[in-house]
């Protein structure tokens, strides 16, 4: 305890003295070009704490229930403040808190808080008393890369705290703040990763892409297997951290720009092709990438459900970096029983959103405008952070285990048709991980299996197909995405929720479609 109040301290003095008088302008989700690294390695400062030891570490998924997310509302422009606000009454909405990060003294304009107040929760009837400000210097607005990678410790939550960008040093002092704050365990890596390269299926299944390697083999002095063994002792990826190649082109390297983890069974990747702006090169990385997540080896020993969603390119940043704008539709936030979900009016919101809908379909589907958001180089996983619940429950993390038939909203493939006495309906999951049967029906669901011969069957993507996805075989799908999405102005707000159940969506799983709400803002 001692060695991590001096830890804080440090950290608190360093920040401190770093930010007077220092003006704050954008900053991007990569590197910028003038980027400079602090050769130390960190590995051997006394600062860095071990691992703990014998004791039981558990590192929650994602999909695991959630007590607040930590964002940061930049208020340099008002272009983001729509984009914020969405994102802001989707938390609140999902039962959980949002942790806005805000410099009262010292913020892009002044004072944060007073202008997040005005401009952004005041006119979107945002009750003030549902967040909670933390009244930090930072850097950026990448909460998701530099916040805390939070684990249980003998089922208590604690934090583990590696090393973003070197110049940002106001940004990598938040989560010794929060430690403090929130009376935290934090045990420091030196590792230099970021959030967006890290996913977990909750399981001990770990992937980062070979970007963490390369950066930390090539200006770090770390071997791989000293990266794979952070993984390993501070996060228990006792199933292997798997490593698939980023993106070309592409700024941070993180993962969660082309894939996402949505249960223990489900990863969604993304595609691409010509005519949705991808080069070859690009197309290539995406089919490769889906192969890797097919190929990495499952606890259980099973298979996969690989399923692939659409993905645009746009032209080069405008914040002249030599990045390609990447529209991708995996940088989603998982938070309780919402789903906040990037759209972009680029022709292929509605079967991205289609494709959760069949995947997720106890979830409540928001999504959100974020073009003025993605021309920095992420969306809004990448301007998220989650905060799993402060203690650890085995029924209730999100993870069928073997004495469970189902847990919190994933009941592990199973729906009404398959339990006795029931024919159709949406089967949900109890708090003590048993079925809840209150929405099975004994009514048999219409056969979907005959088509009259002039009518041509919804095209179905099965997990034996999901690799792959030739140019033409979207033709379709996009001309379908164009004309519905011409139809929602950018920043059109719907006050009721918009299911996409009447105009009967393709099925990318083969299982029948159960109505969750889509809200498109």
């Amino acid at each position: 305890m001692k060695k991590l109040s001096a830890i804080v301290l440090i950290l608190m003095i360093f920040s401190s003295v770093y930010s007077q008088d220092v003006k704050k302008t954008p900053l991007p989700a990569w590197k910028t070009k003038n980027y400079e690294r602090n050769p130390i390695d960190y590995r051997f400062l006394p600062m860095l704490t071990p691992p703990p030891g014998s004791k039981t570490i558990y590192t929650p998924a994602e999909f695991a229930p959630m007590e607040g997310v930590i964002i940061q509302v930049p208020t340099y422009s008002d272009e983001l403040e729509d984009y914020y606000a969405a994102m802001i009454k989707a938390i609140i909405a999902a039962d959980a808190t949002p942790y806005i990060i805000a410099d009262s003294t010292n913020g892009f304009s002044g004072n944060d808080i007073t202008k997040i107040t005005s401009n952004v929760l005041n006119p979107n009837n945002i009750d003030v008393n549902n967040v909670v400000f933390l009244d930090y210097n930072y850097d950026a607005n990448w909460t998701r890369d530099y916040g805390p990678w939070d684990i249980y410790v003998d089922g208590v939550r604690a934090i583990v705290n590696h090393e973003y960008y070197d110049d940002r040093k106001d940004d990598n002092a938040i989560n010794g703040k929060l430690a403090t704050l929130w009376n935290e365990e934090i045990f420091s890596t030196g590792l230099h990763t970021e959030g967006g390269n890290f996913m977990t299926d909750g399981l001990g299944t770990c992937w980062a892409s070979t970007g963490v390697i390369n950066e930390n083999t090539k200006y770090y002095g770390w071997t791989k297997d000293e990266v794979d063994a952070v993984y390993v002792d501070y996060l228990n990826c006792s199933n292997g951290i798997h490593h698939p190649e980023p993106l070309p082109d592409e700024g941070t390297t993180h993962i969660d720009m082309f894939s996402k983890i949505l249960d223990q069974n489900t990863i969604i990747v993304s595609y691409s092709t010509t005519a949705l702006g991808a080069s070859a090169a690009e197309i290539a990385a995406l089919d490769a990438a889906a192969e890797f997540y097919a190929n990495t080896p499952k606890p259980d020993g099973g298979q996969w459900n690989i399923v692939r969603i659409p993905m645009t390119f746009g032209n080069y940043s405008s914040y002249n970096d030599t990045w390609r704008v990447q529209y991708t539709h995996t940088n989603s936030t998982i938070v309780n029983d919402h789903v906040i979900i990037p759209v972009y009016d680029r022709g292929t919101d509605e079967e991205a959103l289609k494709i959760y809908q069949q995947l997720m379909p106890r979830h409540t589907l928001v999504g959100v405008d974020s073009n003025n958001m993605i021309i920095w180089g992420g969306s809004i996983h990448c301007t998220t952070m989650q905060l799993p619940v402060k203690t650890y429950s085995k029924c209730g993390n999100g993870v069928v285990d073997e004495d469970e038939e189902c847990d919190t909203y994933f009941t592990d493939g199973v729906e009404c048709k398959d339990l006795t006495g029931f024919n159709s309906g949406l089967l949900k999951c109890k708090n003590d991980c048993t079925f809840d049967t209150t929405l099975c029906s004994e009514t048999e669901e219409p056969d979907e299996s005959e088509t009259p011969d002039d009518e041509t069957p919804d095209e179905v993507q099965t997990d034996s197909d999901t690799t792959e996805n030739p140019d033409n075989a979207q033709t379709d799908n996009e001309q379908n995405d164009t004309s519905t999405d011409n139809e929602t102005a950018d920043n059109e707000i719907y006050d009721e929720e918009v299911s996409l159940d009447d105009d009967q969506p393709v099925n990318p799983v083969g299982k029948k479609d159960s109505g969750c709400s889509v809200v498109v803002i």
